[in-house]
């Protein structure tokens, strides 16, 4: 199961088929730069000869050299009225040193002062050294004399446009500042005719007074008018009986001060609420006593009698005092609102007074405010322009010719870049033309361009082996040779043979062919057939390239006689083998040359060769010639029961290869498949690359059990 953090597969498979093409792609340009690298090697020499020759044509200059050191500015403290920008520095004077006036100066200099020289064409370099303020100057010409001259003169001129600059530069900023001044020197006395007419028209000190008094005075105002606007809800709430028992609450709270409840505080109690008081009091106390004498005493009893009139009339007092309480409480409403109203007239006045003083108050910091900052812009201003003098006075830069122009040295200029963009022009299409003849070649260099080409079975991939110096081509294969992918290549062979899946009988005449010569069929063929011998089959291995075969030479045989001669009935095919050093390997070599061939494969003694081995030999190997060089294969290979195709990797031609294959086909052969030749181990797609380590490793370990 995969977890959440595993990639997913077709990403890998896709990653991974990138990284092979493009280790594909530089393997076959690498094949390419081995085989053509004389195309890349003439191309650069090429490129480099038509450098030199441009070098050698080249008009001879005359260059002088000179350095100065430039550095300085006016700094302002306070205002920076003129300052140069470090950062922007040395591009400023640099183009200021190239500048056309200056040019002209320099010009006007050297004719003034050299009537004799004419005036030639001047191309002036300025390059800084790095992390320093000192410059290069280099003037070349095409006169050996006037550009030392001119140099000079460009130095010299430059040191004057800069002092004059400095010096406009420095009365440009003192007549600014001098109009600032005056600009500020107006607005402050402005400002201060504003605050005497304000003075003038307003007693500062009593606005002052009179704005603290007013706060205070309307605080006070304020307080009383939520005083009483409490009072008015309270009022509002409060019935006749809640009125009076709030106001014997207050006359027990006053009585400690000696107020009277009834004097002139309209809030008190009246003498009526008082009497109000007493009489709810006395009918409480009759009634008590009608209570305790009805206990004992009958209705119509005198006593009982009298106490009802008694309780009566102090009813009647309480009715009248109770209107009157209600009157009262309507007039303290009344009167509550009457004073809210009054001090509401009150405040709202009393604000605008306070308002106006305060408006006059900060009119008058404003205008006090604003003195002030003119006053110190004035002040600021004033320093700035004693700075500027003192700056014009005090030569603040730094300009100094640190190398007088040289003489002028011949030169013929930008040799290192002529030649390093002829030898990178040269290489550039020496590399364009190995991308050309790689789109214009079809030869493969991997398998996976192999199988783009053909559908075919693929038996084997035989690596590359060294070549043998006596033959030119790969040894042959010993029982204990030490060429371990090599032999495991022919092994693989041999088993999908043995184990080739077909109906009926399997093939024991196997043609081994290929497109054009020198594709390796023959070391193929020879390698196979020892391979099948040494596994204890009893092979006969023929060498049907009646014309140019030279398979005898491999084995140290002699060429007397063979096929050629069975076929035209010179010689008896037992006389013809030749036994081998490979046990149950038989050869039979070409023979003496035939004129014919292709007839004599077409002949009746092919056939009876044919059965005749088929019958003595458990495999026969066919060594044929190229299909594409004469018509003698495709004359033997249908007479064959299999016919085993060889393709040699970066030298096959793909579309030779695919011409020869048709043709065995349209001739009946029954191609069973294709072994590709001369596989380059370091490829990633060959699947022997790692057994040499394992063999190896495996013969050490017996080798030492030995």
């Amino acid at each position: 199961m995969d977890t959440p953090s595993s990639p997913a597969p077709g990403r890998e498979h896709d990653t991974a088929s990138w990284w092979y093409l493009i280790h594909t792609k530089l393997y076959r340009y690498r094949a390419l730069l081995r085989k053509y690298w004389w195309l890349v090697l003439f191309t650069t020499c090429a490129g480099l000869a038509i450098g030199a020759w441009k070098m050698a044509h080249q008009q001879v200059v005359y260059v002088s050299t000179g350095r100065m050191m430039v550095s300085g500015k006016i700094n302002l403290p306070e205002g920076a009225t003129y300052t140069e920008e470090m950062n922007l520095f040395i591009s400023t004077q640099r183009e200021l040193m190239q500048d056309e006036a200056v040019r002209q100066r320099a010009e006007a200099l050297v004719r003034g002062a050299h009537p004799e020289l004419a005036a030639t064409p001047i191309d002036l370099m300025v390059a800084p050294l790095p992390q320093t303020s000192i410059f290069i100057l280099t003037a070349t010409g095409a006169e050996p004399t006037y550009p030392q001259k001119f140099l000079d003169a460009i130095m010299h001129e430059y040191i004057a446009t800069r002092r004059e600059m400095r010096t406009q530069k420095s009365e440009d900023a003192e007549s600014s500042i001098e109009d600032e001044i005056a600009r500020v020197q107006g607005d402050v006395r402005k400002e201060e005719e504003k605050l005497i007419t304000f003075q003038r028209e307003n007693n500062v000190g009593f606005l002052e007074q009179g704005g603290n008094s007013a706060g205070a005075y309307l605080a006070k105002l304020n307080t009383q008018l939520a005083e009483l606007k409490n009072e008015a809800q309270l009022l509002d709430l409060f019935q006749v009986d809640q009125k009076m028992a709030r106001d014997e609450s207050r006359r027990a709270t006053n009585k400690d001060n000696n107020k009277d409840a009834a004097g002139g505080d309209p809030r008190a109690a009246s003498r009526a609420d008082m009497e109000y008081t007493r009489a709810r009091q006395q009918i409480e106390v009759l009634r008590t006593e009608r209570t305790e004498y009805a206990k004992d005493l009958r209705p119509k009893h005198p006593i009982i009698v009298d106490l009802d009139r008694q309780i009566a009339q102090q009813q009647q007092l309480i009715d009248v005092f109770r209107k009157q309480s209600t009157e009262d409480l309507e007039r303290r409403r009344e009167g509550t609102r009457l004073e809210i109203q009054n001090l509401e007239k009150t405040i709202q006045e009393w604000e605008t007074k306070a308002l106006d003083l305060s408006g006059r108050l900060a009119e008058y910091n404003t205008i006090q405010a604003g003195l002030s900052r003119k006053r110190s812009q004035l002040e600021s201003l004033s320093r700035s322009k004693g700075n500027v003098e003192i700056n014009r006075n005090v030569d603040q830069e730094v300009v100094s010719i640190r190398q007088r122009a040289s003489a002028a040295q011949p030169q013929k200029p930008g040799v290192p870049r002529t030649i390093g963009t002829a030898v990178a022009l040269g290489l550039l299409v020496g590399l364009l033309c190995l991308v050309l003849i790689d789109q214009l070649d079809d030869r493969v260099a991997s398998y996976t361009e192999f199988q783009s080409h053909f559908r075919d079975r693929v038996f084997a991939q035989i690596p590359h082996s060294p070549a043998d110096g006596e033959t030119g081509a790969p040894a042959i294969l010993m029982p204990e040779d030490e060429r371990h992918a090599f032999a495991e290549a022919f092994r693989s062979l041999r088993s999908s043979i043995i184990f080739l899946p077909v109906e009926g009988p399997r093939p024991k005449v196997i043609l081994v062919t290929s497109a054009v010569p020198n594709e390796g069929k023959s070391t193929v063929a020879m390698n196979f057939a020892i391979t099948l011998a040494l596994a204890g089959s009893r092979v006969l291995l023929v060498d049907g390239d009646l014309r140019r075969g030279e398979l005898h030479r491999s084995f140290g045989l002699s060429n007397e006689s063979g096929l050629g001669d069975v076929l035209a009935g010179h010689e008896d095919l037992q006389d013809a083998m030749q036994l081998t050093l490979v046990p149950g390997l038989t050869l039979l070599s070409r023979g003496r040359g035939v004129p014919n061939p292709g007839e004599l494969y077409l002949g009746k003694s092919a056939d009876d060769f044919l059965k005749a081995v088929h019958a003595d030999f458990d495999y026969t190997i066919l060594d044929s010639s190229p299909v594409m060089a004469a018509d003698d294969t495709t004359s033997l290979a249908p007479k064959a029961d299999a016919a085993v195709f060889v393709f040699r990797f970066t030298s096959s031609s793909t579309r030779a290869s695919r011409k020869a294959l048709e043709l065995l086909r349209e001739r009946q052969t029954n191609i069973i498949g294709i072994v590709c030749n001369d596989v380059s181990e370091a490829m990633q797609e060959y699947y022997y690359y790692r057994y040499p380590d394992y063999y190896a490793s495996a013969t050490k370990s017996d080798r030492a059990n030995v």
